[in-house]
């Protein structure tokens, strides 16, 4: 007995119900680097903090360099946060990801489980709550781990391998708490990590939701990440796109998606954002572009669309208006749509400006003809044309979607 205590004690991950297994036979077509099975059950865990009413713990990831490694992560849910004893109620349960230069956010955590989830955030860099490097740490998170790691060792000593496998395995911790509805879970990410949670949900069947906010795929036409790429050699450039690029993923997606992203982001452009949802089935995704929002993880957890959008999709409220149909006819551009609440605003965004940074292009409004009774948006095309557009809508809860991009 004492032998097989001992071996348990070695194993990272501990296996579990088979409902909880990831099915996802079709990604390994394209590439099997992820072992979906092993990730697919709970990780070991060390609890540092259950009194406080957000806890704080270790969990137990991939091999880096060849040694093992755990994850800082912080936990709490409507009961802990509340100080009520629990068992009585589950809740769904959302992984929060954060983005280059963040850390587990244990103020993101507060704000879900208020808002009736059980939520978990970890930490991608490597640090515990203070800083502090682990002991059994993994990569860091700055760039020299996540482009020219992949020119000098093995692909899963890249930090993308390591993140993605750590927010998977979070996944799988948060479906092995009782007070979590196995049925009910989402994840999002900000910046980086709506990056990640690209290619996690791409990975990770059992997600139901996935909102990355800012963060998308061809990383080889993003105007600060494609000067990274192209410092590598063209086999290794290939390789990472390859291997690392949201868009392999997506396609195998089960989960539904918001897309949340600025016109004007520093860091993730129009086009290989537009390209980056066409990678998800048009009944799976919508799209919310914010004019002029601002890029940090303050402003990435902000939108209320977010948890709109959870609770459409895990708990059954009014839903987001619904973009159906979007025709040009002439000198007019009409949108249809669908939506439970008024309409309270309609203009459309566009922008002839090609020579511009994305986030110095410049954009002019107009406001958009509502037509209640046709559920239908008109404007008039502007004289001079445009090279990017996309209408801007919101609903008497000021909650707002957006159309796609039109690119001409």
């Amino acid at each position: 007995m004492k032998k097989l205590v001992i071996l348990l004690v070695l194993i990272p991950f501990i296996s579990f119900s088979q409902e909880y297994l990831i099915k996802n036979n079709a990604v390994k077509k394209v590439n099997s680097l992820w072992d979906l099975t092993a990730l697919s059950n709970k990780p070991k865990v060390v609890w540092t903090d259950q009194n406080s009413p957000v806890h704080r713990l270790l969990y137990s990831s991939v091999d880096y360099e060849g040694k093992p490694t755990q994850v800082f992560a912080y936990y709490s849910n409507p009961d802990l946060l509340n100080g009520r004893p629990g068992g009585k109620v589950k809740f769904p349960g959302v992984v929060l990801v954060h983005g280059g230069g963040g850390k587990a956010y244990k103020e993101w955590v507060e704000k879900w489980a208020a808002k009736g989830y059980a939520a978990i955030a970890m930490d991608l860099s490597g640090n515990d709550d203070t800083g502090k490097k682990l002991p059994q740490a993994g990569p860091d998170q700055d760039d020299s781990f996540k482009f020219p790691k992949i020119a000098k060792g093995e692909l899963k000593d890249v930090w993308t391998y390591h993140a993605i496998s750590s927010v998977i395995l979070a996944h799988s911790l948060l479906l092995s708490f009782p007070e979590v509805d196995p049925d009910k879970t989402g994840i999002t990410g900000i910046s980086w990590g709506g990056y990640l949670t690209c290619i996690a949900a791409g990975l990770d069947t059992r997600f139901k939701v996935a909102v990355p906010v800012y963060g998308c795929g061809y990383y080889d036409e993003s105007e600060p990440f494609g000067k990274m790429l192209d410092m590598l050699s063209n086999t290794d450039k290939q390789k990472w796109m390859q291997y690392f690029d949201p868009s392999v993923y997506l396609p195998f997606a089960k989960s539904r998606f918001l897309f949340v992203n600025g016109n004007k982001d520093s860091h993730y452009n129009v086009v290989p954002y537009h390209k980056t949802y066409l990678q998800v089935k048009k009944d799976k995704r919508t799209i919310c572009i914010k004019p002029d929002m601002i890029h940090s993880h303050a402003h990435g957890w902000e939108p209320e669309e977010i948890q709109h959008f959870f609770e459409q999709e895990l708990r059954d409220v009014k839903p987001l208006i619904k973009i159906k149909q979007l025709n040009i006819q002439g000198v007019s551009i009409n949108l249809s749509y669908q939506s439970p609440l008024s309409l309270t605003q309609a203009e459309f965004y566009y922008s002839n400006d090609t020579t511009s940074a994305n986030a110095a292009r410049v954009w002019l409004k107009e406001t958009a003809v509502i037509d209640a009774k046709k559920s239908r948006v008109t404007i008039i095309k502007p004289k001079g044309g445009f090279k990017y557009g996309f209408f801007y809508l919101k609903d008497a809860r000021n909650i707002s979607v957006s159309s796609e991009f039109i690119i001409n």
